[in-house]
């Protein structure tokens, strides 16, 4: 997934939750709050997807049987 298309959906989402939260808790404060919740979450779920993509593709390399030599 490119960051662009990270960035578009990470935006929707906030927005939608931004609004729901508001129409829900008539709070800007709390919307506020929870909302810097969510997004620090979801980037946190982002990175930890990340470091699993980065971890596969090394542990595949690693799984790569070595050429012996015989000397």
């Amino acid at each position: 997934m490119s960051f662009l298309l990270f960035l578009r959906g990470l935006i929707i989402v906030m927005l939608a939750f931004a609004i729901s939260t508001y129409l829900l808790t008539a709070s800007l404060w709390s919307t506020f709050v929870q909302t810097l919740i969510c997004g620090i979450l979801i980037q946190i779920g982002y990175f930890v997807a990340v470091m699993l993509l980065v971890w596969r593709s090394v542990s595949k390399k690693s799984v790569t049987p070595k050429s012996h030599i015989a000397r």
